[in-house]
């Protein structure tokens, strides 16, 4: 009995001390140092645990109870003889006390010590670290390294680096330790990443910092590609799409590869709408001759490049008409060419506007034997939205939720639930549309998201509650027009509701879905016209800045009026400084100012 009682006291006793010792910690985290000191003079008195050292010597330090400290310090070393951490915590108090005499003595003594192995000179300079002390933390790594040839810190002293401010010597250290390393390539270009992002705020003191620092690992690459690699991925995320083109060819000539790296560069161009570019790296991969495991992928994606960056003229149109045609005629009609015979389709419905041509390719196309899942889904997509611009808004429907219901939970099924809900936006179903737009803003698909994101927002902002839903149902069913091509049409529709409601939150948008329907019909002063419109009647609106961009880009590539655009250009920096178009904007602004920009 007596000696559960005493077990009882001795766990109570335990237990109270536990309870006092995380309160303590918590006046420490708090900052509140004068409430955590006294806790723990009162369990240093009880019984002292090397548990509760750091927070306590820490809130001495803060409220500079040097004294206190130094005496702590002494008394955890002289428990604790080889640890050479408490002995630089000696050293520590010894220097932020101003007796850098004494500190130097005790650093010299633990350096002395040091074996130049990893956790103990990691430790260490831990240590030093804690107390902001990140050149003394620096001068650990440099010294280890030199007692130990085998041991490497570079990643540690890339930190140190970016904490005094010197980010060259960061990056430096990182590109070592990558050179070093190949397996810590993606850490390193997470690293390079973030230093990149600058909290948000293009630098291009910082790129060009980092381009200065890799190039001479690209020259000096002869078995890897890793620098390389990286110089493409660093061109690419500023933009400089030419460069990275040229030094992904040349990597691919280097290591004499069959062209995956560029092939994958030119699918990067189609997603950022740089379809020359595209088509300049599908030709590289052209060139390796029809062998080459990407030649069938390549003729179908330099097409599809070919018929985005056209510009509607029917001499072009007419011409790419028999390029398809040949190329068809050179690979043939199997399940390998199936995209390739539906962006044909594509090509032939919205291009050349021969709706039957392009539902019997269609047609043709899904027949063929072993058909990929993927690519018959891509099919009726396209025979969907064929059956749209004829006006058979029910077979559209049918294809549409057939690719729904066989693809649920991939982009493909997300793409043609979107498409079905435009039909139920242009047949003024608004209710349904945004029910069916709600679950795509979660879309895998950024592009689908934001599409979905796009058209509810239209919805939301334009179908109020209070007023009649005359003026959404009308720009809708305009819309769909607008789709089908029958521009003459939509354009009616369109003024029918600037007419009937006279300044409507519509209006805007009406204004840039002409401008759009101008740009078909190669109206550029109709064009202008509509985007003064926005930029000088809406110019407190969402689509202002775009309004000013189209304006810009008019006037300098097309009307080649280089002091109108710069007016323009400037117009979008000072007035929307926020826009997604700010970055384009000050490059063309400064391109055509006369600057030396790199290309």
């Amino acid at each position: 009995m007596r000696l559960l009682l005493v077990f009882m006291l001795v766990c109570s006793f335990a237990y109270a001390q536990q309870s006092e010792q995380q309160l303590a910690y918590q006046y420490y985290v708090n900052g509140e140092y004068t409430k955590a000191i006294a806790i723990y003079e009162e369990l240093n008195e009880e019984r002292f645990s090397v548990a509760y050292f750091i927070p306590y010597f820490g809130s001495l330090l803060n409220t500079e109870d040097y004294k206190s400290a130094e005496k702590l310090a002494k008394k955890v070393a002289k428990i604790y003889p080889r640890s050479l951490n408490y002995q630089l915590e000696l050293g520590i108090v010894q220097q932020k006390s101003g007796n850098q005499k004494r500190a130097d003595r005790t650093f010299d003594k633990v350096y002395k010590a040091l074996d130049g192995k990893q956790g103990q000179a990691i430790n260490l300079a831990n240590t030093f670290r804690r107390y902001e002390l990140y050149e003394d933390a620096l001068n650990v790594y440099l010294l280890a390294e030199k007692i130990n040839s085998k041991s490497n810190f570079a990643t540690q002293k890339a930190q140190l680096y970016a904490q005094l401010g010197k980010v060259d010597l960061m990056i430096a250290e990182y590109l070592n330790e990558l050179s070093r390393n190949p397996r810590q390539k993606q850490m390193v270009m997470a690293q390079v990443q973030r230093f990149l992002n600058n909290d948000g705020i293009k630098s291009e003191r910082n790129y060009q910092l980092v381009k200065k620092q890799l190039l001479p690992f690209v020259r000096a690459e002869q078995d890897r590609s890793d620098f390389s690699e990286m110089l493409i991925w660093l061109f690419m995320q500023n933009a400089q799409y030419k460069m990275a083109l040229r030094q992904a060819k040349a990597l691919d000539k280097r290591i004499n590869a069959d062209g995956d790296g560029v092939y994958d560069l030119g699918e990067t161009f189609l997603d950022k709408k740089q379809y020359q570019l595209a088509v300049e790296a599908y030709d590289y991969i052209l060139q390796k001759g029809k062998n080459n495991f990407l030649f069938v992928d390549a003729n179908i994606n330099k097409l599809y490049a070919l018929t985005k960056s056209l510009t509607n003229q029917q001499k072009e149109v007419n011409i790419l008409d028999e390029v398809y045609q040949q190329v068809i005629s050179d690979l043939g009609k199997d399940r390998n060419t199936v995209l390739l015979l539906s962006n044909y389709a594509h090509f032939k419905a919205f291009y050349l506007h021969d709706l039957l041509a392009a539902k019997q390719i269609l047609t043709d196309a899904m027949d063929i034997p072993q058909i990929d899942k993927t690519d018959l889904a891509e099919c009726k997509l396209e025979y969907a939205d064929v059956m749209l611009l004829t006006g058979n808004i029910w077979e559209s429907l049918l294809y549409y939720s057939q690719v729904e219901k066989d693809f649920k939970e991939n982009p493909i099924g997300h793409q043609a639930k979107l498409r079905r809900a435009k039909i139920a936006y242009y047949q003024g179903d608004f209710d349904w549309a945004q029910a069916q737009l709600g679950t795509l803003k979660a879309s895998t698909s950024k592009l689908i998201a934001n599409d979905a994101m796009d058209l509810s927002l239209l919805i939301i902002d334009n179908l109020n509650l209070d007023t009649s839903a005359i003026a959404m149902q009308t720009f809708a069913s305009a819309d769909l027009l607008n789709y089908q091509q029958k521009y003459e049409e939509a354009i009616i529709k369109y003024d029918s509701v600037l007419t009937a409601f006279p300044g409507h939150t519509l209006s805007d948008e009406i204004y840039m879905q002409k401008a759009d329907i101008y740009k078909q019909l190669h109206n550029t002063p109709k064009r202008i016209e509509m985007y003064e419109k926005i930029s000088t009647d809406w110019n407190y609106d969402i689509l202002a800045d775009d309004a000013l961009y189209q304006l810009a880009k008019i006037y300098d590539t097309t009307l080649q009026d280089k002091v109108k655009a710069m007016e323009l250009y400037e117009k979008i920096l000072l007035e929307h400084n926020s826009s997604i178009f700010v970055a384009e904007a000050r490059k063309r602004f400064r391109s055509l100012r006369g600057d030396k920009l790199e290309k």
